[in-house]
């Protein structure tokens, strides 16, 4: 090994940045094919946000990133970064949770993913945020632990609403008063706010809850992530209240976000 090699291999052990390289942790939102034998993977990187790779060899059976960068994986990258090049290139890969548990239970696994692909589409390149990042993992690691793992998604969609700087008030009707409205409520996607038909007030980019379903949001978007896991309620209509919750995603960042991974449970989204 040569001098300069020792010199990359030792700045590279103590996590320290190299000109044009950058160390981090990152969990890999997807994964594809390209050309013969490469990856193209788009990562949510600790310290960089979202970033689309090259990791060139990778379907090789020799490669060294054999088994190394999957889907849900939390890895620590080793990235070159050039400003020339639209996709910057992956050096090195080291897997440090396969989240396995999430893997081989299919009642679980769909959630996970449909987690990654909204990440996906809604985070923006280049765009850090350590705290978002750690939030992130915290949620994969709630959904073995979860009796109803669609509550760990349904947690999420709410804390992203407040991340991303549109969370919606669900405290007070405009009435003043909830214990006044009726069985249904609506939730403005322009304001943020909840109404009902007591409110008198005109239908306008509105979303509407069930009673039910709303206290049951209420209640959510009050506990604390690290209490997510001993939430026990049932929702066998989570697919409207996702649904519904990505549509008022979707009409503030003037985006159509597409979730496919929760067709793996048999229910079309």
């Amino acid at each position: 090994m040569s001098f300069d090699e020792k010199i990359l291999k030792k700045l590279a052990e103590v996590g320290e940045k190299l000109p044009g390289t950058l160390k981090t942790r990152a969990i890999i939102l997807s994964a594809i094919r390209w050309k013969e034998s490469s990856k193209i993977i788009t990562v949510y990187t600790e310290d960089s946000g979202r970033v689309k790779l090259i990791a060139r060899g990778a379907l090789r059976n020799n490669s060294v990133f054999a088994g190394k960068i999957e889907s849900l994986f939390l890895v620590d990258l080793i990235i070159e970064e050039k400003k020339s090049r639209t996709l910057n290139l992956l050096k090195e890969a080291d897997v440090i949770n396969t989240f396995s548990k999430i893997r081989l239970d299919f009642k679980i696994y769909p959630f996970a993913l449909t987690i990654m692909e909204i990440l996906n589409q809604v985070i923006d390149e280049a765009q850090p945020d350590p705290v978002f990042f750690g939030f992130i993992l915290e949620m994969l690691k709630a959904f073995p632990e979860i009796k109803n793992p669609e509550i760990v998604l349904i947690y999420f969609l709410l804390k992203l609403t407040s991340y991303m700087g549109f969370k919606p008030s669900l405290g007070i009707c405009n009435s003043g008063n909830l214990s006044m409205c009726d069985q249904k409520v609506y939730l403005s996607m322009s304001e943020g706010n909840v109404s009902c038909r007591n409110c008198n007030k005109s239908a306008v980019n509105i979303i509407p809850f069930s009673r039910n379903q709303f206290t049951f949001l209420q209640k959510l978007q009050k506990i604390n992530y690290k209490n997510i896991s001993q939430s026990v309620e049932d929702r066998s209509d989570f697919l409207i209240i996702v649904h519904s919750l990505v549509k008022y995603i979707n009409f503030h960042f003037e985006k159509d976000v597409k979730i496919n991974s929760l067709n793996l449970l048999g229910k079309h989204y």
